[in-house]
């Protein structure tokens, strides 16, 4: 786990308010992916009427601290699976471990599968965004970063996976799919052309239908 001097503070500062009773730490921080300008991912749990988001920084570091209210500790949605694998930094009772344990199953379970005319209205858009890209003008750029972002996603999505932000779906990638990740990591250079981008559309829609 990936601590610094500033992970002290996060928790004291926490403990403070004497709402919250359950602190998780996620995220790169959490896993020891971590690297220079990666965020604190913090979520805490207590009496809070909704959920509320704190992004301040500190000392030239980044906070992403989620407060929650108690009851998303005995329901998590797939809205909470980016909490999975946390490390538990307090807990009321073993609110925290049966919590993580509900996600892992709900990860376990994976997601609702695409309706089949859905999944086919994603593989056909992929083929006609990478079309009108061609045209080199300015809409032409903004749908060529939009495709590369949702290529991405829908890569899991089509294959029934959870798709789980770029980082951990790019180490997946690397470590399952090499030819896919090398498809991933041409395409989204800079400079990358118009046939590095088509060779990954055809790598996750497959080819355009006739």
């Amino acid at each position: 786990m990936m601590f610094t001097d500033l992970m002290p503070r996060i928790v004291a500062e926490l403990a403070r308010d004497e709402r919250l009773h359950t602190v998780l730490l996620y995220g790169s921080r959490a896993d020891g992916s971590a690297n220079q300008g990666s965020d604190y991912d913090i979520a805490a749990f207590g009496a809070v009427a909704k959920m509320t988001r704190d992004t301040r920084r500190v000392d030239g570091q980044y906070l992403d601290v989620f407060l929650y209210p108690d009851s998303a500790l005995d329901a998590p949605t797939e809205a909470h699976l980016a909490l999975r694998g946390a490390k538990i930094l307090s807990q009321r009772g073993g609110e925290a471990s049966r919590f993580l344990d509900r996600l892992d199953a709900l990860h376990a379970a994976g997601p609702q599968a695409l309706a089949e005319d859905e999944a086919q209205a994603r593989r056909d858009w992929a083929h006609k965004m990478a079309a009108r890209i061609q045209r080199g003008d300015a809409e032409g750029d903004y749908r060529r970063v939009w495709l590369l972002t949702a290529l991405l996603e829908d890569y899991f999505a089509l294959r029934g996976m959870w798709f789980e932000g770029p980082k951990k779906a790019l180490r997946w990638l690397e470590r399952h799919d090499g030819e896919g990740w090398l498809a991933f990591e041409r395409a989204l250079k800079p400079n990358a052309g118009d046939p590095a981008i088509a060779a990954l559309v055809l790598r996750v829609a497959g080819p355009p239908r006739a």
